[in-house]
């Protein structure tokens, strides 16, 4: 990697930023791209902690002056935040991105800020094999609707349509997370009741989620009777792995019944015959896990009239967390083509 990487005047590459920044981390890789497919040319890799910069143009600086390169043609920027106009205000950071405002102040042709999630959209089509955990083996329609959804800190929502003019996938934004989780079985029923008198309303993401599955633990230690011990979701998981509490494997087991329920009302309304993909840090860690069939056999709903459908969908988690860095490149790649 030439930290002093200049184009020719003869070059057919681009210099192109990718970036995935959340609340706590901001990653970014400049790319040469070329006009000739399989020649795209790593320039640098760098990751930041954001509370050292107090705006987001501060941390670009010295991205730029550390790695000698002083011009970049496209940018795309994926945040974790809601967009708007090109777009972002951080919910957990004081920075503001704004597309127009990094164009003018870094000399960039184009940039453009997408949700993190969208990103992870256009990362998809991205993936090698090695990636993704298929965990039904479906043919996938190469052009067929896609629905992706992730677990994480919230819960992530969005709808792969084929554009046939472009030969490719536009990304199209859900705040279906924030509809209303529709339990199955008394146990998620009660499950129900105990988040609507903490929270007011249970939406899917208050019980899948980070947060969720600290709800349904909790919930299952008051309603099991069992001593209450507080943990964080990286320890509810780690000890569900390891099988050293019981109520830990039931709360990811419930976790994961809701979650296959859900991927399964996203896929049901895309007819996502290209596939239903689930990201997110927290699938991808209980991996081991999924080859159970719990995730499974709440996706396919054997009772139910769609069942048949269902059965047609291909299941996919996707393992690779820099998937929306990967977008991020994918998209800024567009913004040279077009």
């Amino acid at each position: 990697m030439d930290s002093s990487y200049m184009p020719t005047e003869e070059s057919t590459s681009s210099t192109v930023l990718a970036a995935d920044i959340g609340g706590t981390n901001a990653r970014f890789q400049i790319w040469s791209l070329s006009s000739e497919v399989g020649e795209d040319v790593l320039l640098v890799e760098q990751e930041y902690k954001c509370k050292n910069f107090p705006t987001f143009e501060l941390c670009i600086t010295d991205l730029l002056n550390s790695s000698g390169i002083s011009g970049i043609d496209r940018a795309c920027l994926a945040v974790a935040g809601p967009v708007r106009a090109n777009s972002c205000q951080m919910t957990n950071l004081s920075w503001n991105i704004n597309g127009a405002i990094l164009e003018e102040t870094f000399d960039i042709k184009s940039v453009r800020v997408m949700n993190d999630f969208e990103a992870i959209g256009y990362g998809i089509e991205e993936l090698e094999k090695s990636d993704l955990l298929p965990l039904n083996s479906c043919s996938k329609n190469p052009t067929g609707p896609i629905a992706l959804l992730g677990p994480g800190t919230g819960l992530g929502e969005a709808l792969l349509f084929w554009n046939s003019s472009l030969s490719e996938y536009e990304v199209h934004s859900s705040e279906g997370s924030h509809s209303r989780f529709a339990p199955v079985g008394d146990l998620q029923c009660k499950l129900l009741k105990y988040v609507e008198d903490e929270v007011g309303e249970c939406e899917v993401e208050h019980v899948c989620c980070g947060d969720g599955l600290a709800r349904i633990y909790n919930f299952l230690c008051i309603e099991l009777n069992a001593g209450k011990t507080i943990l964080d979701p990286a320890e509810i998981t780690e000890r569900a792995l390891s099988g050293t509490c019981s109520i830990c494997v039931l709360t990811v087991k419930i976790f994961l019944e809701i979650l296959g329920t859900e991927a399964a009302n996203l896929g049901l309304k895309a007819l996502a015959s290209g596939g239903v993909y689930i990201a997110g840090g927290i699938p991808a860690r209980l991996s081991s896990i999924l080859e159970d069939g719990t995730l499974l056999n709440s996706f396919v709903r054997k009772e139910s009239r769609t069942s048949f459908l269902l059965s047609t969908f291909p299941l996919v988690v996707i393992l690779n967390p820099s998937v929306g860095l990967i977008g991020s490149k994918a998209f800024a790649r567009r913004l040279l083509k077009n």
